[in-house]
């Protein structure tokens, strides 16, 4: 054996692979230290039924949608586990195309889930990335792991407020010295402004259109600040009245009306938070502020409604998508951060 492989399987031995997963409910992302973000893919799975056995994962497995024998399914919903099977086989393959299948060398796994999930939810989690060949598992909260992303001082005496907006999921959390002071929910996120999208097209341009559509509508046009985007884009889909093919034309501002609903349920959130926050910690804030992450975050002018709802400064992380990942790999580096974590 050559020395460099030596060196390699002695490194190996004393010193485990660890993997930072953020599967959330329409996209997984794995980040490795000293490799970044590995692996971004849909949430999907493609199993033939008869043997359970995996055929594809991502946007292979979207592909395989009504074709064959193939079952195509999204394990995830509302970020926790709805299909077990299917979520098994998704961290499986996952584990396998980034460390490798190896019986002497597993990996330790640090897995995010939203704040306020059940006892049950969470076992749920840890069973299945033990069956999918991880030697330990960790659970973080996804705004632990989002304010590590962005780089936040969580564990210093000073108070943090992070907001993620995942696609399933949104947690809002108050930081302080590697803890979550106080927390809250909602199983809404970014998927949120496509029914928005969707809602606004029916209701007021009786126009139908495909579900993939909706994302790219938001994106290309979506805003929610009236001093954002004045564009407007030519829509295709079904007259609703009269079920003929049609196109409309649709202005950004004209949209951003149809986009407010969703922004009322974030302040909600927010809300919940800000008003339990202790005095010390919320005069914490006006320095920190808050900080936007997940990919719901990069919707046009949120940060500054957010701003002018709260009146606390608002930004949006860098790479925002990112965090969860990232900082769930992270943590696993930090030791005072794992001993809280098997505490729970």
């Amino acid at each position: 054996m050559k020395r460099t492989e030596k060196r390699s399987l002695f490194s190996r031995l004393f010193n485990p692979v660890d993997v930072g997963i953020d599967m959330g409910t329409t996209t997984t992302r794995v980040f490795m230290k000293n490799r970044g973000i590995v692996l971004q893919e849909p949430s999907v799975v493609a199993v033939e039924p008869s043997i359970g056995k995996v055929g594809a994962i991502g946007s292979k497995a979207r592909e395989m949608t009504g074709k064959g024998q193939w079952e195509v399914v999204w394990p995830l919903e509302n970020g926790v586990i709805a299909d077990f099977d299917g979520a098994v086989g998704l961290l499986e393959t996952i584990l396998d195309r980034v460390v490798g299948r190896n019986l002497f060398f597993k990996p330790r796994v640090m897995l995010c889930v939203p704040t306020g999930v059940t006892g049950v939810e969470r076992r749920a989690v840890t069973e299945a990335a033990l069956l999918a060949g991880a030697a330990k598992t960790y659970l973080i909260e996804e705004p632990v792991a989002a304010a590590l992303g962005a780089g936040l001082p969580i564990q210093e005496p000073k108070g943090h407020l992070v907001m993620n907006i995942g696609s399933g999921t949104t947690s809002v959390a108050l930081l302080s010295m590697g803890r979550i002071i106080h927390s809250a929910s909602l199983r809404m996120g970014g998927e949120a402004f496509n029914g928005a999208v969707d809602r606004y097209l029916k209701d007021h341009l009786h126009l139908q259109v495909e579900s993939s559509q909706l994302e790219e509508i938001k994106l290309d046009i979506g805003t929610v600040s009236p001093r954002g985007r004045r564009g407007n884009r030519i829509i295709r889909g079904r007259d609703t009245i009269t079920g003929l093919p049609t196109t409309v034309r649709l202005g950004a501002q004209e949209l951003r009306r149809g986009l407010e609903e969703p922004v009322v349920s974030l302040l909600t959130c927010l809300h919940s938070v800000l008003e339990k926050t202790p005095p010390e910690l919320a005069a914490d804030l006006l320095d920190t502020g808050i900080v936007l992450t997940g990919g719901g975050s990069l919707l046009e002018g949120l940060d500054e409604c957010i701003q002018a709802g709260t009146h606390v400064r608002t930004r949006v992380a860098s790479n925002p998508q990112e965090c969860v990942a990232r900082g769930a790999g992270m943590a696993l580096d930090d030791p005072a951060l794992l001993e809280l974590m098997e505490r729970k």
